[in-house]
């Protein structure tokens, strides 16, 4: 029996399954992040790829890289990498207010939700080719005055 009114019956009104997600137009969301990516060019940051330079993953050196780069590691910042090595990974896994992503796998939310956008290189060259600079999204001349690279090794 499903009667709720009887021992072993069913729930009143009980839990439903939602799906909460909303569709989005590909030329929307590429307009979107684009713009979302313009507007925080001053808080953003281009490195070189520092992927080699760790010997060994420790979220202590990851720290001091970040306050050579001028960033507080208890502010929310994104990094965008090509590929994240795997030491890069774990040295950054355990800092709670950064978050590692691929050009492929950032979206809206994240790059609105950080303080601080650090890109490498690489990633700045597949984002212009991705959004274009005829959206007036990352052209490559606005950062070089930005850029910063320190070097890990002592």
């Amino acid at each position: 029996m499903r009667s709720p009114l009887r021992p072993g019956g069913g729930v009143i009104f009980g839990p439903k399954t939602r799906d909460w997600s909303i569709k989005i137009n590909k030329k929307e969301k590429r307009s979107a992040i684009s713009t979302a990516l313009s507007s925080s060019t001053e808080n953003t940051i281009v490195v070189q790829d520092f992927g080699d330079e760790f010997e060994k993953p420790k979220t202590k050196d990851f720290i001091e890289a970040l306050k050579g780069w001028g960033l507080d590691p208890k502010q929310k910042s994104m990094f965008l990498m090509m590929d994240v090595p795997e030491k890069v990974d774990k040295s950054s896994r355990n800092i709670g207010t950064l978050r590692m992503l691929t050009p492929r796998t950032h979206n809206l939310f994240d790059i609105l939700n950080c303080e601080n956008l650090v890109l490498t290189l690489d990633t700045v060259d597949y984002l212009n080719g991705r959004y274009g600079e005829e959206n007036n999204c990352l052209p490559a001349s606005m950062f070089l005055d930005q850029f910063v690279f320190v070097s890990l090794h002592r």
